[in-house]
This record gives structure tokens, C-alpha cells and sequence, in this order.
């Protein structure tokens, strides 16, 4: 007998965070933030809920020496910022706008509105977290195991713009430095900086500059993020 496939993280990531959107759409009101502007600060603990609508947002920390370490980068219709209203405490990390963001949001107080008002919401946020976990453990063994050209390759094609034509040459742009996006994704800085060269080696890539990357061929591209198993 067979059994069902479960969906990959990403996807389940992705539908539980359109339901946490559907279960607040009346609590939710629209901010901007421009690029560079924090959201808040580690060891906050006011804050808000935040679901993209456009940019990006990356999560950071502070290492003792200043060094700033991604941990997340948050895009289009990702849900995230609710871990204090949870549990009690404050941020872990920094969040900055990397990108001009447009987002929904809402404060501590709406949110414990909607946990009365919504019976499901706190399941649904319960999960999403569940995720989010899942998907950090795979980062972390992402950085000890093979199939780091399909990590590399999978976490490129979002930076596509919409619309873009599959035939033609697109220019992508990472949004933070090269390393800043390795710890993102789970694999070393010299390992991100081998894969890309042997992309663009392929003909799948061209380096146009300082973080800068021409798709010269979208589908070798999506094949790389994608191989067939062995």
C-alpha cells in the first residue's frame, strides 16, 4: 500500500502561512518600511506580526566580535515575528528591511485578540513554528552533506522577478553579501562561491558584478535546484 507523499517544507511553509493570513485578514493593517529600517531589535519584546506582501526582510544576529550572522531571509507572503507573543520573552534577533517592504501587520495586543477570536489560529502558528524548525535542521545538516549545488540552485530561483520571460536572460541580484547568504541557506561561504562559479563555468550563469548573476538559462537552472534521483 502506498502512502501519501508529505509536501516539502517549503510548501507546507508556505500554505500554513496563507491560512494564518486568511485567519487575521480582519486584524492585519498595511506598513511600510523602507530599506534598512529595523523592524525591531534582539532582546525586544514589542513588536508585531508581519506577513510580506513585497521586499524582503533578513533576520540577523550579532556575534561578540560585530559580525552580523543571517539566519533568515523572509520574502513575499511569508508570516513571521510571533515567537514573543508565544512564548513571553523577547526577539532573538534583529530583523531589517533589506529591500523597500510592504507588509501586513499587528501588534502583541490584536494578536491575543485573534487567539480568543480564532479558535484555529494558535494551532496554525503552533505549526508554522514546527516548520520553521524542520526547515533549520535541514539547514544545519545542509552544511555536513552532499546536494549543496541543488541548495545553492533552489535558493536562487526566488530572486527571479515575476514575469520574466523563461527564454530570456535575467538579471538576479542576492540580497545580502555572499556571506550573509551561505549561513541563509545552510552551506559554508566557500562552498556557495564553488557552486556559483561552476554555474556560470556551465554557461547557466554570468557574473555581472558584485552579487549580481545574468540567468542565461532558466531551465538548467530550475534542473540544478531539481535533480532526478539516482
Amino acid at each position: 500500500m502506498s502512502s501519501t507523499p508529505l509536501p516539502s517544507p517549503s510548501a507546507a511553509l508556505a500554505a500554513l502561512a496563507r491560512e494564518v493570513r486568511r485567519l487575521l485578514s480582519r486584524f492585519l493593517h498595511v506598513r511600510h518600511f523602507r530599506k534598512g529600517a529595523l523592524l525591531w531589535r534582539e532582546g525586544e519584546s514589542s513588536g508585531m506580526l508581519v506577513a510580506i506582501r513585497t521586499g524582503r526582510v533578513k533576520i540577523y544576529r550579532l556575534l561578540p566580535t560585530g559580525r552580523a550572522v543571517t539566519l533568515f531571509l523572509f520574502g513575499p507572503d511569508d508570516v513571521f515575528g510571533f515567537l514573543p507573543f508565544l512564548d513571553g520573552g523577547t526577539y532573538p534577533a534583529y530583523a531589517q528591511a533589506i529591500e523597500d517592504v510592504e507588509a501586513e501587520v499587528m501588534p502583541r495586543t490584536a494578536l491575543l485578540q485573534a487567539l480568543r477570536a480564532e479558535p484555529d489560529l494558535a494551532a496554525t502558528l503552533i505549526a508554522l513554528l514546527g516548520q520553521r524548525l524542520r526547515v533549520a535542521f535541514d539547514l544545519i545538516q545542509g552544511m555536513a552533506t552532499p546536494g549543496v549545488r541543488a541548495r545553492v540552485a533552489a535558493a536562487l530561483l526566488p530572486l527571479l522577478p515575476e514575469g520574466a520571460a523563461p527564454a530570456a536572460p535575467i538579471l538576479i541580484e542576492l540580497p545580502v553579501t555572499a556571506q550573509e547568504f551561505a549561513g541563509a541557506i545552510g552551506v559554508a561561504p566557500e562552498t556557495l562561491s564553488r557552486v556559483l562559479k561552476s554555474l556560470t563555468s556551465e554557461g547557466i550563469l554570468a557574473r555581472q558584478g558584485a552579487r549580481r548573476y545574468r540567468v542565461l538559462d532558466r531551465a538548467a537552472l530550475e534542473r540544478a535546484a531539481d535533480p532526478p534521483l539516482d
